[in-house]
């Protein structure tokens, strides 16, 4: 006999699929849709339009209050809302830090007129964002930036650049790292602005990857001025708020359940599965190697892992919990290198097509897999290198003596 719990998730289920089918773009899932190229006004626009649709039917926007634009709904529907969504696959969203490190940190340091302004349009994908970290000479030392305001009045006065800047391409607002008072100490000279990117002074541009994509660009700042309402937290008291957004970051950025891709096979298992089992080796199947079965397996098993550990941590942060840091550079390295690993294995998989990139006609899934491959191996760089976040693992919690640095 099926339950009653059992009859709503199944008529639910079917709801589900139903509006996916109606409302995912024309050919989707088929050989005849093609999607506009990655990084592109036409991709931002789609993204930023579905990302809306999902919201106004209520399929998007959860783990945030509903006076901040949230969406609520029970745990059994928001898990299969996402499974559905997983399995077939949907358009990814707009080019933006807005869900992975502004929400966060918004929700957890913002002042209220903040919360209501900037979170709902972030939720419903109206508003992009980037973030200002990283420098030329301050790349994993957050604490060693030299981008400064000075205070003006009702205003700040930023100088300074910016490098590695992630999703800078299409931003309408960022975050902002800066130095706020050069005569302090470290972790307390630095102050923590919301900036518009649209500010007299502001410039941005490219930074090219292996990849042959510009998804990180360089930000430069000029006389911008940024009002002082756009504080988040306390001055000079910004690398506190600046731990946050990056405890989100490493906490999410690749364990995000249900994350939607136009392009398979992005540390997706099953697709792995199925190039497995299309593609061969000496005349055989690679699924029928019981050594490649077992490699699969052990990596859809710690996938699933790194998903379960990372959407705790991404629940936590959109709520306001404190976060810790230190935990966080677990999850980080487990996922990067994942990523990595993973990667290897299928160009493994691929044999010489491992060198077809996108563009030849011998390229498998259009050469999604081989640029999936190039793009990660930046994993282990950015939000926090392995090298760092293994420092701070040795030495904040397994407890290691740390090695003498100077008067630092």
């Amino acid at each position: 006999m099926v339950s009653e719990q059992s009859g709503k998730e199944t008529a639910f289920r079917k709801q589900v699929r139903d509006w996916l089918k109606t409302n995912l773009p024309k050919g989707w899932g088929t050989p005849e849709y093609h999607a506009p190229e990655r990084q592109t006004e036409a991709a931002q626009a789609l993204g930023e339009k579905w990302t809306k649709t999902c919201y106004d039917a209520g399929y998007a926007g959860f783990g945030y209050p509903k006076e901040y634009g949230g969406i609520v709904r029970p745990d059994w529907e928001i898990r299969i809302i996402r499974e559905e969504f997983t399995l077939c696959g949907t358009p990814p969203g707009p080019m933006s830090q807005g869900l992975l490190m502004a929400g966060p940190t918004i929700l957890r340091w913002g002042q209220e007129w903040q919360k209501k302004r900037f979170l709902p349009k972030i939720l419903n994908g109206e508003e992009s964002w980037c973030q200002g970290f990283s420098e030329p000479d301050a790349g994993s030392d957050l604490a060693n930036v030299r981008t400064a305001a000075v205070r003006d009045g009702d205003d700040w006065v930023v100088n300074g650049q910016k490098v590695w800047t992630s999703n800078w391409m299409f931003a309408d607002f960022g975050l902002l790292v800066v130095k706020t008072d050069p005569a302090a100490k470290r972790h307390r000279n630095l102050s923590y602005f919301i900036f518009d990117c649209t500010s007299p002074g502001f410039s941005r541009r490219p930074l090219k990857q292996m990849s042959g994509e510009s998804e990180f660009g360089e930000m430069f700042f000029d006389n911008v001025r940024i009002p002082h309402k756009n504080l988040l937290g306390e001055l000079n008291m910004g690398w506190y708020v600046a731990l946050t957004g990056l405890a989100a970051e490493r906490s999410g950025g690749f364990a995000v359940g249900g994350r939607s891709t136009a392009r398979r096979g992005w540390g997706n298992m099953e697709s792995i599965v199925e190039l497995a089992k299309e593609t061969k080796h000496y005349g055989k199947a690679v699924w029928d190697d019981p050594l490649f079965r077992q490699r699969i397996a052990q990596f859809a098993i710690q996938g699933e892992a790194m998903r379960a550990n990372g959407a705790l941590q991404g629940a936590m942060a959109r709520q306001g919990k404190k976060i810790d840091p230190n935990e966080v550079s677990v999850s980080k390295n487990f996922s990067a290198e994942l990523r990595q690993h993973s990667d290897d294995m299928v160009m493994e998989i691929l044999g010489a097509y491992s060198q077809m990139v996108e563009g030849s006609p011998l390229a498998v899934n259009g050469g999604d897999w081989v640029y999936g491959m190039l793009r990660w191996r930046g994993a282990t760089i950015e939000r926090g290198t392995s090298e760092i976040n293994r420092n701070i693992i040795a030495e904040k919690i397994l407890g290691l003596p740390r090695e003498a640095r100077g008067n630092d």
